[in-house]
């Protein structure tokens, strides 16, 4: 067959397609006119559903908002992100938590257009330099935290979703990073501070956002929560500088953590409005803890 009749054959293929398709939507529908002259289609309604012009074009206003919707949040495996922390640099981390945040359902890092993210999108994303940004590119792929998927067209960068993904899932082990907020973060603080929140996303209890030796202890009387001190071990700082982040990382009028006196000691809960466990808001205790500071602003004693 020639290539001529090939083209023929396509055209002609399409032809039938399109006007089967035609037949399909006007199949049971006639039309007529009202006493005044108009133009009246009348349609079975059991197969057909009559919409307006402005309902059709709300209807696509809305389809263009969702696609180009950040989502809500994403989600960190508390354990596995323990092997990132081993083998990654707080600052790297930081980058890491920050990017995240553009992880689609198919574990492709994209830009806000929904369209996959290339090295300078990655780079002017994190808003880092040349030299910066390989250095953090380099290590996310030897340590296969960012997978760089190479085809004839072009090149994808995709998030190991054994680190961190969007979409549901069943296991409870997992923290979620709520995307506004966690951007919201990153324009405030630098992103040395930012891996330092990342190292203690492992330890964040399910039913009290506290700090804490047993994250997954169902007993909240059971819970061990963590000291400055036993904080500063983790992270490998001191503890001056520790208790410094906890009580000064902020953005906007939001506090990252809250500091909770029992007797002598002290410990602390993270911000569920930025990392939370479990589903739903937060309970009203919780909440308040977090909006208590904005509630006394200006207020004098």
């Amino acid at each position: 067959m020639s290539n001529e009749s090939r083209r023929d054959l396509t055209w002609a293929r399409k032809l039938i397609e399109r006007k089967t398709q035609t037949q399909e939507r006007y199949d049971g529908v006639t039309f007529t006119k009202d006493e005044a002259g108009r133009d009246v289609m009348i349609v079975p309604t059991d197969t057909h559903v009559v919409r307006s012009k402005r309902q059709i074009e709300a209807a696509a206003r809305k389809e263009i908002a969702e696609k180009g919707r950040s989502p809500e949040f994403t989600f960190a495996h508390m354990d596995n992100i323990q092997e990132v922390i081993e083998k990654v640099s707080d600052k790297h981390c930081g980058y890491l938590l920050y990017l995240q945040c553009y992880v689609n359902y198919d574990a492709i890092l994209e830009n806000p257009d929904n369209t996959a993210m290339t090295k300078a999108d990655m780079m002017r994303t994190l808003r880092l330099k040349d030299t910066a940004f390989n250095e953090f590119l380099r290590e996310m792929i030897t340590h296969e935290i960012i997978h760089e998927d190479k085809t004839a067209a072009d090149v994808r960068y995709r998030l190991n979703p054994r680190y961190h993904f969007q979409g549901k899932t069943e296991n409870t082990n997992v923290v979620k990073s709520f995307v506004a907020r966690v951007k919201a973060l990153y324009n405030e603080v630098n992103a040395k501070d930012l891996g330092f929140i990342y190292k203690l996303l492992p330890f964040v209890h399910l039913e009290t956002n506290t700090i804490c030796a047993n994250p997954y202890e169902k007993e909240v009387e059971q819970t061990i929560p963590m000291s400055k001190a036993d904080i500063a071990v983790l992270a490998g700082v001191d503890e001056k500088t520790v208790y410094r982040k906890l009580r000064k990382l902020k953005f906007g009028d939001q506090c990252v953590f809250a500091e909770v006196t029992h007797g002598n000691a002290k410990y602390y809960k993270i911000n569920p409005f930025v990392f939370y466990r479990k589903n739903g808001v937060p309970d009203p205790t919780l909440r308040e803890m977090f909006s208590i500071r904005n509630n006394f602003r200006g207020h004098k004693r």
